[in-house]
């Protein structure tokens, strides 16, 4: 906009230039007059407030003499220069035209001080100076009425005092419900008696002669009730002055005006013929740019308009640039007045909240104003101190101050700029509010003809977009002189404002970019206050970046080496605004999440603002911006700035350390904390379940209903993709009790960090955190564990931790943790109530051979050695370490073997154990386990394991293999051989039942039941203890486990078996060969009194006699039962009876074998032959017969162990006699008598044709014999040659046996019965055979 010729037309530096540019005039101040408010004298307290309450005296309405109400606006400052006010005859509106001066003083001397300094200002401005005030503060003591009563402005009589009332302590006397005006921003008081509404003087205190100015005295602390009606009288009075001078330019004759000139002007006209026609046309012009000032200033805006027009059209004609550019500035000024009349109030005011904070519509046009129908205030119906005259109204309503239509009720100010407290102060607020509307509206007040633009009857009034091209060109006129650059800049900044109330932002910035490139000599103070107005206009417009550049120059001019006084703080202030231009946001979060703007800039400006704030003595402030600019600039610092911003921030925190608080400013900003989340860096952060001695588990597991079955069809698919809380832990975590949480921490930075005092961070129940420091190297994952103790029961969430590195303590939340290590926003745990905790000791007894015998802890192993058979004590003494009393303690094992054999090594009493209950804090409870090596001592031997005896329990398939073969004929039985002994080798069995078919599918994966007794085995047992008390008994409860290793040893097994007849009918022998698996000799008690030794790896056979079994002690079996051995047995098995059978003979020796055994080293033991398994010829011996017999020789019976004496050739009588025994008939039964000679070597000769001769028949057959019937049998023997000879006697059937064990209703089971018929027949031999001497 600049030109070239602004050189020309200008004039050397030397003269008379505005040096004081007043960057805070607005367009609107055109209409204003200049009021200038000077404190004086002493300090007064209440001097802000009274400034105050004289600005929002911004506005009156005052009715002319021709009855038009007009509205006057005025315009407070609290300096102004002399050099500014020699151009108000350029521009009116700089005019200083009144004066207010607040002053206090206690004695003589500084009254006529006061007085001396107040009647100086106004000789200082006596050039434009209309009227003046005085408002006086003294002592408050003794007020008389003063000599020179001051000139007052009060019509009212009822607000006049008495005279008699000259102390301060009359005006102490005020009503008490008068409401304070000095903090009340709303209304004046209610009372009209003021006493301070008229001047007094104290009687001791005296004015100078020469004083002559409008004074008020009050006390030092008087509320000055009626402040704002001598300022509106002060307004009055300039009102009218101007008011005259206006009417008397406006009577001047055009032709005889003298020349108006700028002050840099003077000389430019000097010698120069003014009565030419282009110099007269110059004074017209000016002229009548004056009066259109003074019309403006006046409150005749419209007519304003016109006047601006002529003046241009005229001062144009001449080229009289600086004029005409002045003239079109009024002219937009005044457009711009009547187009947006928010711009009249900048300032928000005390109104309802329906008044709007923004202008929607900038451009609304005015409406008449309507009496009584004002929507901006609330008014209270009382009294006022003023009344309205029928000539004049000083003070006229606010609401014929702003619009009252609906459409104007959506518009409201703008917020004006704020002014320096040294500078200009912009009284834009509303004009005075009163407590009454209705004294004001009498008939003889007239209201404002306001009229919309559209309907102003003006041909001049200028749109948006003519007034912006005005002010350009007008910029553009000013721009020639360079005497006229700070009126240029202000015209730039009045242009700027305007295109902000029209939301123009590109005419604003175009207007502030002009600003940038005026050149002007200013003191560093003004350009600091250049550069403030460009940002918070840049600001206004939306052009962040700028208002930041513009407030950063503004920054470093306030300490640079040419500002005499540096203001650091105020430099820091700035550059802490200039944060949202530069994309930053005093919240580190923020800048962390979005990661905007230009990381450069930024990184430039946080050092400045570090040191901005350690040179204004702030270190907390400085220690603050540097962990700031850690936190967030981190990712693009290189290495080599983390090392030197780290130190630099130690050095700083070395002054004041840093904490995660906020900081409160003298302004009233709140810095929040900055944390340090990448010094160190957490990798890792997971808190940790409690270690399974001390986790909680629930007392009563949740049972599970039916068997897991897979689907892959989703049900409940909406339940599972609910959002997981992955927060949320599924353990537990129990009060008082030490708790862990682990991070992998890693130092980015290239020297050793020590972190000291970190501590987790917690919500919810109370949590005792316990402080952890650690040095962490340079570039190293470096795992720590935080400890704390819950304190409560309920929910804990775990935010984060704390740490204190750098000289910064730092809270580190999980939410806020830096990318790419993301975490929940917080762990939430369940905080259960204590549980009590114990110490485990295991003892076990001196038996056996025992690898501890030492005290046991928790989760210790104990590894016991126990031989097969061998028996030892294991004492479990529990402590209880806390101080809660256990009320709940129950045991259970878990091992690799089946429950029935688990049940058998392992016995404790539960009623011992819940005996001890309660166990009290520190006491001792003690469980005494037995141990025992349970075992199957039954050995195969060389046969294999195919033939191994069946399990102990029936439920698991064995560890041996297939089922045993049926090969009865291959193997010889003493079926056919009678009298085999145990050198035939291991006896058959005839009956494959003993195991189920199930068994041939083998798992090796099975528990443990029975292995051979010459393998040893190894047991992992885990004896879980639970125990619980206190309050959450009920449901929770802690879970220690022993870890018991039982090693079971191979001490004896029995290789082969046999059954032999005893001497006594009633008895057998169980013929066992015994093998010593030990190493070491053992002692084999297998009778009462009789034992032998053994030597380690021998083998020994042992006859045990044993009571047969009766023949009635058989069980007896359901249908069921019987049917299905059958179906399992098939055609080739032994029947159901043989089964059931030997399974009572078999149970009936194993429950009267018990062999003892003890070694040389002390252990001992027993063995058994549970399991063992009877071939049919065994069972016959094993079980009584259902024959009882009785035989005689010679008519005489035959007595057990008895031998019968003949000689040869003597016939011999022998009579058998039976009778059944059982509770069916026997069918084709047949007796049979052999006789043989036994060699004694194991030979039996049955060949005695030639020495025994028999009459009779040794053979009968019965058909049937009846149930307890009885058949006899005799014949005689006659013996030819001497020798020992026995009779063997026997009774077989070759049908089935149906006895009381296997009755079959023939009507309903006959098939049954037939598939059972393949039955061997049975043999019943009268035991032990007849001996018989023959001799000679």
């Amino acid at each position: 906009m600049r030109s070239s010729v602004s050189y020309i037309l200008s004039h050397a530096p030397g003269e008379s230039v505005m040096s004081h540019p007043d960057y805070a005039q607005h367009a609107q101040h055109h209409a204003c007059l200049l009021v200038l408010v000077k404190g004086i004298g002493g300090v007064l307290g209440n001097f802000n407030k009274l400034w105050e309450r004289i600005q929002r005296v911004n506005n009156i309405k005052v009715t002319d003499s021709t009855g038009q109400v007009r509205d006057i606006w005025v315009r407070y400052v609290r300096d102004y220069p002399v050099e500014n006010n020699d151009w108000g005859d350029f521009q009116t509106h700089r005019r200083l035209l009144g004066l207010i001066t607040l002053s206090k003083f206690t004695n003589q001397i500084e009254l006529n001080e006061v007085c001396r300094v107040h009647e100086s200002l106004k000789v200082k401005y006596s050039n434009t100076l209309y009227d003046s005030r005085a408002f006086m503060f003294g002592p408050g003591s003794h007020l008389k009425k003063p000599e020179q009563e001051p000139e007052t402005y009060s019509v009212y009589e009822e607000d006049k005092v008495s005279k008699d009332r000259s102390s301060f302590s009359d005006k102490a006397s005020i009503p008490s419900e008068q409401p304070d005006s000095i903090s009340s921003s709303d209304s004046f008081p209610r009372s009209s008696s003021s006493a301070a509404s008229y001047a007094v003087q104290e009687e001791n205190f005296t004015t100078p002669s020469n004083f002559k100015t409008t004074a008020m005295f009050y006390g030092e602390n008087d509320p000055v009730p009626d402040l704002e009606q001598h300022v509106a009288d002060l307004i009055n009075s300039l009102f009218w002055v101007v008011e005259s001078k206006r009417l008397e330019r406006s009577r001047e004759k055009l032709e005889k005006v003298s020349l108006l000139l700028a002050p840099f002007e003077k000389k430019d006209f000097v010698g120069l013929d003014m009565e030419s026609r282009n110099n007269k046309k110059r004074c017209m012009g000016r002229v009548t740019k004056n009066l259109a000032d003074l019309t403006l200033q006046a409150g005749l805006v419209s007519d304003a308009l016109n006047i601006y027009h002529s003046a241009a059209e005229v001062l144009k004609s001449v080229n009289d640039w600086l004029w005409l550019a002045a003239a079109k500035e009024g002219h937009c000024a005044t457009s711009a007045i009547l187009q947006y009349p928010n711009l009249r109030n900048n300032t928000p005011l005390h109104r309802n909240a329906s008044l709007q904070e923004s202008s929607p519509s900038k451009a609304k046009p005015l409406s008449l104003y309507q009496p009584g129908t004002d929507p901006f205030r609330k008014y209270k119906l009382t009294s006022s101190p003023l009344r309205s005259s029928k000539t004049s109204s000083p003070i006229n309503p606010p609401s014929e101050l702003t619009p009252s239509s609906s459409e104007s009720m959506e518009t409201s100010s703008r917020q004006s700029e704020t002014d320096n407290a040294d500078s200009v102060s912009l009284a834009s607020s509303s004009d005075i509010e009163y407590q009454s509307q209705k004294s004001y509206l009498s008939p003889d007040l007239p209201s404002i003809p306001r009229q919309l633009p559209s309907q102003i009857n003006n041909q001049h009034l200028l749109s948006g977009e003519e007034i912006a091209e005005k002010y350009r060109k007008a910029i553009i006129h000013y721009s020639k002189y360079q005497n006229a650059g700070i009126i240029e800049t202000e015209a730039c900044f009045k242009a700027a404002r305007i295109a902000v109330e029209q939301n123009n932002s590109l005419h604003a910035s175009s207007f502030l970019q002009n600003v940038i490139f005026i050149n002007l000599t200013l003191s560093e103070q003004e350009k600091i206050q250049r550069f403030d107005t460009l940002a918070e206009l840049y600001k206004e417009i939306g052009f962040l970046r700028k208002a930041a550049f513009c407030q950063r120059l503004a920054a470093t001019r306030q300490v640079s080496p040419n500002n005499p006084n540096p203001d650091w703080q105020r430099c820091y202030y700035l550059m802490l605004h200039s944060f949202p231009g530069h994309r930053l946001s005093l919240d580190p979060n923020y800048v962390i999440q979005h990661q905007v703007g230009w990381p450069a800039l930024q990184i430039q400006l946080l050092q400045e603002l570090v040191v901005a704030a350690r040179r204004m003595g702030h270190p907390a402030l400085a220690t603050r911006h540097m962990t700031f600019l850690l936190q967030t600039m981190w990712p693009h610092l290189s290495r080599q700035d983390h090392r030197d911003l780290a130190i630099q921030l130690q050095a700083l925190s070395a002054q004041c350390e840093g904490g995660p608080v906020p900081l409160v400013l003298e302004t009233g900003e709140v810095i929040p904390p900055a944390n340090l989340t990448h010094v160190p860096r957490c990798s890792q952060f997971s808190p940790r379940p409690a270690p399974p001695a001390r986790a909680p588990h629930l007392v009563k597991c949740k049972s599970q209903h039916g068997p897991f079955i897979f689907t892959p069809i989703h049900f409940g698919s909406l339940e599972r993709k609910a959002k997981k809380d992955e927060g949320k832990m599924e353990y537990l975590w129990v009060e008082d009790d030490i708790c862990e949480v682990q991070m992998k921490l890693t130092n980015p930075l290239p020297f050793e960090l020590k972190v000291s005092n970190m501590r987790l961070l917690t919500s919810g129940v109370v949590f005792e955190s316990i402080p952890e420091t650690i040095i962490l190297p340079p570039d190293s994952p470096t795992t720590v564990n935080l400890h704390g103790t819950p304190k409560e029961v309920g929910e804990l969430q775990i935010l984060g931790y704390s740490t204190h590195t750098l000289g910064v303590k730092s809270n580190c939340r999980l939410k806020n943790m830096p990318t790419p290590h993301k975490f929940p926003a917080s762990f939430t745990i369940e905080v259960i109530p204590s549980l009590p905790t114990i110490t485990i000791e295991t003892t076990v007894a001196l038996s056996g051979n025992i690898n501890l015998a030492n005290a046991e802890n928790v989760g210790s192993i104990t590894n016991i050695s126990l031989y097969n058979g061998e028996s030892t004590e294991c004492t479990i003494k529990i402590t209880n370490t806390s101080n809660v009393p256990i009320e709940y303690l129950d045991l259970a094992i878990q091992s690799n073997m089946d429950n029935q054999l688990q049940s058998k090594v392992f016995q404790w009493s539960n009623e011992d154990v819940q005996a001890q209950l309660p166990i009290a804090p520190n006491a001792v409870a003690t469980i005494v386990m037995n141990l025992y090596g349970e075992a199957d001592f039954l050995d195969l031997g060389g046969v294999g394991e195919n033939l191994f005896p069946n399990s102990l329990t029936s439920n698991y398939p064995s560890r041996v293999g297939s089922p045993v073969p049926h090969a009865q004929s291959s193997l010889p039985t003493q079926t056919s051989n009678p009298q085999t002994s145990l050198s035939s080798g291991l006896m058959p069995r005839t009956s494959g039942s003993f195991r189920s078919t199930n068994s041939q599918t083998t798992s090796w994966s099975a528990p443990i039941s029975v292995m051979p007794p010459s393998r040893g085995r190894q047991i992992e047992t885990q004896i879980i203890i639970r125990y619980s008390g206190g309050a959450g008994k009920e449901m929770h409860c802690r879970q220690s486990t022993l870890q018991m290793n039982l090693e079971l040893l191979p001490s004896v097994s029995i290789t082969h078996w046999d059954v032999l007849p005893a001497e006594i009918p009633s008895q057998l022998y169980l013929v066992l060969d015994v093998r010593n698996l030990t190493a070491e000799e053992m002692e084999l008690h297998y009778a009462a009194g009789k034992h032998l030794l053994v030597e380690g790896g021998e083998a020994c056979r042992v006859p045990v006699p044993l009571e047969r079994c009766p023949f009635d002690a058989v069980p007896a079996r359901t249908d069921d039962d019987e049917t299905t051995e059958c179906r399992s047995a098939g055609s080739g098995a032994s029947g159901g009876s043989s089964g059931a059978l030997e399974a009572a003979c078999a149970a009936h020796v194993a429950a009267r074998v018990a062999l003892r055994w003890r070694l040389a080293g002390g252990a001992a033991g027993r063995a058994g032959v549970r399991g063992i398994t009877l071939s049919q010829a065994m069972l016959d011996v094993v079980r009584m017969s259902p024959l009882h017999w009785e035989v005689q020789v010679n008519e005489q019976r035959v007595r057990p162990q008895a031998e019968c004496a003949c000689a040869a050739g003597e016939r011999v009588r022998l009579r058998v006699s039976l009778r059944s025994g059982l509770r069916a008939p026997l069918r084709r039964l047949r007796l049979a008598v052999r006789l043989y000679q036994d060699h004694a070597n194991g030979t039996l000769d049955y060949r005695l044709e030639n020495r025994v001769a028999t009459a009779g028949n040794n053979k009968v057959v019965l058909a049937t014999l009846l149930e307890s019937a009885t058949f006899h049998h005799e014949c005689t023997v006659v013996f030819l040659t001497p020798g020992e000879y026995k009779i063997d006697i026997q009774c077989s059937t070759t049908e089935p046996m149906l006895d009381e064990t296997s009755t079959i209703k023939e009507t309903d089971n006959q098939s049954i019965a037939q598939s059972c018929a393949g039955e061997v027949s049975h043999v019943w031999r009268f035991i032990p055979p007849v001996a018989i001497s023959v001799t000679d």
